[in-house]
């Protein structure tokens, strides 16, 4: 029965530490090399005591050390529940230096460091200008709660009136100051709740003076936003708005791999076409624009408001010419009201081919050879390809007798796109007949765009006519007549004409 006892005892005690040992936490009993100025760091030793032996790996990923707040490379080594870090390079004079071990560390048994911890020594001698470490949260981070503090860590301590007197928020944030860790840690607490979405631009002035009256001497700035938001904002599509709609096929392209050789491509794009960007969230347009890019080159006008919107809408600055094409290029870092950058660069070529765009093109040209022969005027044709073929301009009667003004006309025949007409001041200003060796004459009088005196050419009805009537002078002479519209000549909906169409031809 004595035995009995003693063994239920025993086993007590025993479940007794284990519970002690477990409840125990894992944390960091001491550090090296201890706060304040250390004036030989190429000697400083870097390490944290733990109270539990650790898991290793977990540990070691979980250690950081930080010079002026940048990552400071180097190996580990252990000694019992010591972690030892050996930076790669010796560390350096006039620095402020940062030991941190996030929550990620856990013991041999599984249990994690129940907060941050975090150790701050200097190789920067005491009195010496203050610098501003890091802040919390980071540059481009987020506060997750919208009464969240904003903290600034220095080297030095600082006074609580530079703080109110050099530090401003963008938008402007009423709100107030207090100091921590022997000043050398600034916190502001705001009055009202940060605003979800709204990005929060924090300056800090050159004049900012710590508490020895040193200043920073540089201006610090950092940006941060407000909510969990870390959703990165994607283009869900594009869109060609005619006004009607129709979706634009885009490739999407991940970081590191290179674009494509074949890329989706648009046609139909109209001249007056805008191009719509809709993205999953609203993002910043100001920062879009410079991250929009045609090629070949080209002057691209953003309609939306430079604001935050889940639509842009851009057009050419000019209308492109009809037939050509550009390649359309959107870079990654698209930024949300988080400040989330998009991952993915977005391709796509379109093809400036829309019907109601085409400009007007001379099909060809109808004139009489016997202008004064009411009954048949023997009326020839000729197109752009008929290249100095005969003109048969005759002396005879009823037809062009040397020196004499004969009233004549001249019809021409154009291809233009849909629903329009072709400009008539247009053809009145550019059309022409030129002449060498001074071979004929053309002096024109009226343009008739209608109602016209003779049926069309049977092969051309299908074209819009402009019958243009004047004087013909024939002379002895021979030589080349052409018939010619310079570039320019424009329908009534604007499009306009890059050629310079001639019909030349031999008298």
């Amino acid at each position: 029965m004595a035995k009995a006892v003693n063994f239920l005892f025993c086993l007590m005690m025993l479940i007794s530490s284990c519970d002690i040992l477990r409840d125990s936490p894992y944390d960091v009993l001491a550090w090296t090399p201890g706060e304040g100025f250390h004036s030989n760091p190429g000697r400083i030793i870097v390490s944290v005591l733990l109270s539990h032996e650790s898991d290793r790996v977990k540990t070691e990923q979980a250690f950081s050390l930080t010079e002026d707040g940048k990552t400071v490379k180097g190996n580990f080594f252990w000694d019992g529940s010591r972690l030892n870090f050996l930076p790669a390079s010796p560390l350096e004079a006039d620095h402020d230096d940062q030991i941190t071990l996030g929550t990620g560390a856990q013991n041999n048994k599984g249990i994690s460091l129940e907060r941050k911890f975090e150790a701050f020594f200097s190789t920067r001698p005491p009195g010496a200008r203050s610098a501003i470490i890091r802040t919390e949260p980071a540059r481009e981070g987020s506060i997750p709660d919208n009464r969240g503090e904003f903290r600034i860590f220095f080297s030095a301590p600082v006074r609580l009136e530079s703080c109110m007197d050099s530090v401003s928020f963008n938008p402007s944030t009423p709100g107030s100051w207090r100091l921590e860790d022997g000043s050398r840690t600034a916190c502001f607490t705001p009055r009202d709740p940060w605003q979800p979405g709204i990005l929060y631009r924090v300056k800090v002035d050159s004049g900012f003076a710590g508490i020895s009256g040193e200043i920073l001497g540089s201006e610090y700035n950092s940006v941060f936003s407000a909510g969990d938001d870390g959703e990165k904002p994607v283009l869900l599509k594009a869109n060609a708005l005619f006004p009607s709609v129709e979706e634009i096929p885009v490739e999407k392209i991940p970081p590191g791999m290179p674009g494509y050789f074949s890329l989706p491509e648009f046609y139909g794009w109209e001249a007056y076409t805008r191009l719509e960007f809709v993205f999953s969230e609203p993002v910043d347009l100001g920062g879009l624009r410079s991250l929009l890019a045609a090629e070949p080159s080209a002057a691209l006008l953003m309609e939306t408001a430079p604001e935050f919107s889940d639509r842009a809408v851009f057009r050419f600055a000019e209308f492109p010419p009809w037939g050509s094409s550009f390649l359309f290029r959107l870079g990654s870092g698209i930024k949300d009201r988080a400040g989330n950058g998009s991952e993915y660069e977005y391709l796509f070529r379109i093809i400036c081919s829309g019907p109601y765009s085409k400009p007007p093109a001379l099909t060809g040209i109808r004139l009489p050879l016997s202008p004064g022969n009411a009954e048949n005027q023997r009326p020839v044709i000729f197109s752009p390809g008929d290249v100095f073929k005969d003109l048969p301009i005759e002396i005879g009667e009823g037809n062009y007798p040397f020196g004499e003004r004969i009233p004549s006309w001249i019809e021409l025949y154009f291809e233009s796109a849909p629903e329009t007409e072709i400009d008539p001041f247009s053809v009145m200003d550019l059309f022409r007949v030129e002449t060498t060796n001074q071979a004929l004459a053309f002096s024109p009088r009226s343009v008739i765009m209608g109602n016209f005196s003779r049926d069309p050419e049977p092969l051309w009805e299908n074209f819009q006519r402009v019958e243009i009537q004047g004087f013909l002078t024939n002379s002895v002479h021979t030589g080349i007549v052409t018939f010619r519209i310079p570039p320019g000549l424009t329908d009534k909906r604007g499009n306009r004409s890059s050629v310079d169409f001639r019909i030349s031809l031999s008298k």
